[in-house]
């Protein structure tokens, strides 16, 4: 039943604001961008039968975006994006996967959008993951990143930096619950118009789990920090568990120094990594780095994406790479 009315309020909302206008407008519309992140690094990965080395293409990816004018204070936008894997093809996979695209409208009442994006727990998480797309990703031990098919989302506009937002993800078929995700955001994700970034996000029958997650960013100084608090359930009871999230990263002249710690916890057991790494920026779009993550594996019931069923063991990984952003 929630699950429904967040659906009805997120499609009723940019509803009313089309409706006090019934006359048809042409769409003015703005210049496409194209844009995408190039991505590879050479990797040792050791996960506890012997070290091996591949290319990695850490979430590669293309697309296209765009927006019109409908009317004043009133835009139709979107977003087409890929997955590219620029290093490896095995036979069976797809060299290109679908990321976010939707279409949806903006205005004075926030903006709704429809089809494929990050849930508002995985959008809320902001930059306190230092090592995003690399081997120490937050999602390597946390539950919570999903992008699923069939959503619709809406964003409020922002009342003195705060913004409370939601996601609906149809189930598509009989056999399945619909599921929601949640929460309020305070603040810039980058730091640059609030002195911290705060938000609070719970996931309910997403990707089989419930999710309360707490997200905290703010500088000391030049040093950026950041903090990140996760329970999850899966919804057939069959665990539970906590973790958390420490972050840091400092700019000297042109190279970010970072560092990070993750834990997630069950009983007296633990599942834990720890990052440190460099990146080089030669510009805004090119940057080259270096990145060292370990990881141990101890907990017997919790099969993490990054421990999987390699309980007991200790995991070393190390790799160095380029990115490169572009768009025109």
């Amino acid at each position: 039943m929630k699950q429904r009315l967040l659906l009805a309020t997120l499609i009723c909302l940019p509803l009313s604001v089309l409706a006090q206008d019934s006359g048809t407008q042409s769409v003015d519309n703005e210049a496409l961008t194209v844009y995408g992140r190039a991505n590879v690094s050479l990797q040792s990965s050791d996960e506890g039968d012997g070290s091996y080395s591949d290319l990695e293409s850490n979430s590669s990816r293309f697309g296209l975006k765009g927006k019109g004018q409908l009317k004043d204070q009133l835009e139709v936008f979107y977003q087409i994006e890929f997955g590219i894997d620029l290093a490896d093809f095995d036979e069976g996979d797809d060299a290109v996967s679908n990321r976010n695209q939707v279409v949806g409208l903006r205005g004075s009442f926030g903006e709704v959008m429809l089809g494929r994006y990050d849930t508002f727990l995985k959008d809320s998480q902001g930059s306190v993951d230092a090592f995003t797309d690399y081997e120490a990703d937050l999602k390597s031990l946390f539950r919570g990143e999903n992008r699923p098919d069939n959503t619709v989302t809406y964003y409020s506009p922002s009342f003195n930096h705060f913004k409370v937002g939601g996601t609906f993800i149809a189930s598509g078929d009989e056999t399945g619950d619909d599921g929601i995700s949640v929460g309020i955001i305070y603040g810039d994700k980058k730091l640059k118009k609030t002195p911290f970034y705060a938000a609070l996000a719970i996931d309910r029958d997403v990707a089989d789990y419930d999710i309360e997650q707490v997200t905290v960013a703010t500088k000391l100084g030049a040093t950026i920090v950041g903090a990140a608090l996760q329970q999850f359930e899966r919804t057939d009871g069959l665990y539970n568990s906590d973790g958390y999230l420490l972050s840091a990263s400092h700019p000297v002249k042109q190279w970010v120094f970072k560092a990070q710690y993750q834990a997630v916890k069950y009983d007296s057991d633990k599942d834990a990594s720890i990052s440190v790494g460099a990146d080089y920026f030669f510009n805004a779009d090119t940057r080259v780095y270096a990145w060292y993550t370990g990881r141990e594996c101890d907990i017997q019931l919790y099969q993490s994406r990054g421990c999987g069923a390699s309980n007991g063991v200790e995991q070393d990984f190390l790799a160095v790479g380029i990115r490169h952003d572009f768009s025109w």
